[in-house]
């Protein structure tokens, strides 16, 4: 339905899509992560209904020391500030109090909030949004905007800086994983072309390679497990950062194991057959890379299953279904109507939509089954998901730390699509989605 540009609440509503926008396109973009941290901060700022002035910043978590490190910044500091705010543990002042709870604090006053405990020479009065980066369960840090003194905060403020929270946490773990994809390749490169070298120094180097290589695959799954449930609000952009990411690991990391094993195979057939240890050393490397190929393999499909695009939406449904059952308790009745869906983003979005309520199912619903129903009517496309557990509370969608349930609600609709949550204590939940054809 076309909004009222003179409504107020149509044009927060506009606003709001504008900002969302503009702050997932900051983050699609080709920059260094700084850059794009600081390009996301004069976003906000621009922010009308927040009402936040031109001074903002971001700490990065670092969560063995239990510390915040200062990133980044937007507006101007005293050089007192920078020096002491370098790194704040979690805990103290408004920034470590978030990092410790993980939950978005707003502030009215600097000087009568207890809370503030950091004090400085010439500070002026003024208020706080202290807004957490999570991934999941995950604290990346933290992004502190400054506010005038007792501001009129706007009724969905909290719900779009965790929105944006989000995202920015997002890309920051995007940029990590990139990193550690990179450092790991560069690793490789190197390991490569060691093996010419003497027998003896590939076997000792290669056993330590598959240690850390077994720890990086371990990282790596957890990694990929927080993306999956990740509930991220604009799927364009994290389809595109998955099926990179996915291509990454299977082409060049692959490439780089395949090479690894001809390499392999050279050795074994220059060394001389009376030598059974290193033949027998040789084969075992060997079969250990082809152990990590497989897991390169099953990272990449699990990134981006190809089934969703070589099959399509009601195939990828039960392919996780059954991935489901292997894993939980849960048992599936699916009941999937192979109606034309050509849309490449709208399957992958409606997609997302059963994984996440699937993620929520297995967390919070203590379930034992769940019926699927997917099928065209009139003009919508209609997916509904079922489960026989304890049932969700009145409100339950509000709460602003029912993060997988707001995102679901965010992807739909950007869809232009509806989507109810229908269920009470002890009868099971239902999620009804409907997006029209034309999504």
């Amino acid at each position: 339905m076309p909004t009222n540009p003179t409504d107020p609440q149509s044009r927060i509503l506009t606003e709001e899509y504008e900002v969302l926008h503009e702050v997932a396109r900051v983050l699609h973009s080709s920059k260094g992560l700084k850059n794009m941290l600081e390009d996301v901060l004069e976003v906000l700022t621009g922010f009308n209904e927040l009402k936040v002035e031109k001074k903002a910043g971001i700490f990065l978590a670092d969560p063995e020391k239990k510390v915040l490190n200062l990133y980044c910044m937007l507006g101007k500091f005293t050089d007192e500030f920078l020096e002491k705010e370098k790194v704040v543990p979690y805990g103290d002042c408004l920034c470590g109090r978030v990092a410790e709870s993980g939950q978005l604090l707003m502030s009215e006053s600097c000087f009568t909030d207890a809370r503030h405990e950091r004090k400085y020479e010439g500070m002026q009065a003024h208020g706080h949004y202290i807004v957490p980066l999570k991934t999941g369960e995950k604290f990346l840090g933290v992004m502190f905007l400054y506010t005038n003194t007792h501001p009129a905060w706007y009724q969905h403020s909290q719900e779009v800086l965790l929105s944006i929270g989000g995202l920015v946490a997002n890309a920051i773990e995007n940029s990590l994983i990139e990193e550690e994809l990179k450092n790991y390749r560069n690793h490789l490169e190197v390991l490569v072309a060691e093996r010419t070298a003497d027998l003896k120094q590939v076997s000792t180097t290669l056993e330590k390679e598959v240690a850390e290589r077994t720890h990086a695959e371990r990282e790596l799954t957890i990694i990929r497990e927080q993306l999956r449930n990740l509930g991220n609000h604009l799927q364009n952009i994290r389809e595109e950062e998955k099926t990179r990411i996915a291509r990454e690991v299977h082409d060049e990391l692959g490439q780089s194991l395949t090479a690894l094993k001809m390499d392999l195979v050279c050795l074994k057939e220059e060394l001389p057959s009376n030598q059974p240890e290193p033949q027998e050393r040789i084969q075992s490397m060997s079969g250990l890379i082809d152990s990590t190929i497989t897991s390169v393999q099953r990272i990449s499909t699990e990134l981006r299953p190809q089934i969703l695009d070589i099959f399509g939406l009601c195939e990828a449904i039960a392919w996780q279904a059954k991935e489901y059952e292997k894993r939980t308790n849960l048992q599936f009745d699916l009941n999937c109507a192979h109606v034309p869906l050509d849309n490449k983003e709208l399957t992958t979005d409606l997609f997302r939509i059963f994984q996440e309520t699937l993620t929520n199912v297995v967390r919070h619903a203590e379930a034992d089954r769940v019926k699927v129903r997917f099928r065209q009517q009139d003009n919508k496309f209609i997916l509904e998901i079922e489960d026989n557990g304890k049932g969700m509370p009145p409100g339950k969608i509000e709460d602003s730390q029912s993060l997988g349930l707001i995102g679901i609600r965010e992807r739909v609709l950007f869809l232009g699509g509806e989507v109810e949550f229908l269920g009470e204590a002890g009868k099971g939940t239902k999620v009804v989605v409907k997006v029209p054809l034309e999504s």
